[in-house]
């Protein structure tokens, strides 16, 4: 009989220990510890400096060209035919390149590669039977560029960053809104070293 008392007892001193508060840090430890999680599995980091390269190396071409043909900087913002027609190249750049071998200059600097989704999986495993440079792991040109559509319009509207991080089905595929839409996965491709002759 005396035992019941002293259990009770302890349970209750250890329920007064971890206080509200308390346990709200620990909450709040374990989402943001999930959210680094999620986005260190979706290679953030590495797709936003990837994106950087992208648009250094072909978009800020494109727009310097476009300024010398409308004569400026303040036309350029005037014309809104004119920016599409610089987004259009900027995507039809990146789709030759993502059709050719899955990779865009940024892509490949950060040794990331796009591929069909239903491919991906065998990419993916160590089977070495599937050969992540062949052509049938690679999207091609129409699929790329409506991909760059879908990118810029789930951006637009500022799903494209939440989406990842809320619906369980993004966080098990590791996929992005566009690359659900258009079947398609973001997989690591770190590049040969180079045999010494």
């Amino acid at each position: 009989m005396d035992s019941a008392p002293r259990f009770r007892k302890i349970k209750k001193s250890l329920k007064s220990q971890n206080t509200p508060s308390q346990s709200k840090q620990i909450n709040k430890r374990q989402a943001k510890s999930t959210l680094l999680q999620i986005a260190h599995e979706l290679y953030l980091k590495r797709r936003l400096k990837a994106l950087l390269v992208d648009i250094f190396m072909i978009y800020t071409p494109i727009v310097y060209l476009a300024y010398v043909i409308v004569g400026g900087a303040q036309e350029f913002r005037s014309n809104q035919p004119i920016i599409f027609a610089c987004f259009l190249a900027y995507a039809c750049i990146s789709a030759i390149f993502i059709a050719k071998s899955g990779q865009t200059p940024g892509l490949r600097y950060v040794e990331l590669r796009i591929v069909r989704a239903d491919r991906a999986r065998s990419v993916d495993s160590a089977d070495t039977s599937a050969n992540p440079e062949s052509k049938t792991s690679t999207i091609g040109f129409w699929q790329a560029l409506l991909r760059e559509f879908a990118w810029a319009f789930s951006c637009a509207i500022m799903v494209g960053f939440i989406a990842p991080f809320v619906g369980s089905h993004h966080r098990k595929s590791h996929q992005c809104l566009h690359d659900l839409w258009l079947r398609t996965r973001i997989i690591e491709a770190p590049t040969a070293p180079k045999k010494p002759e």
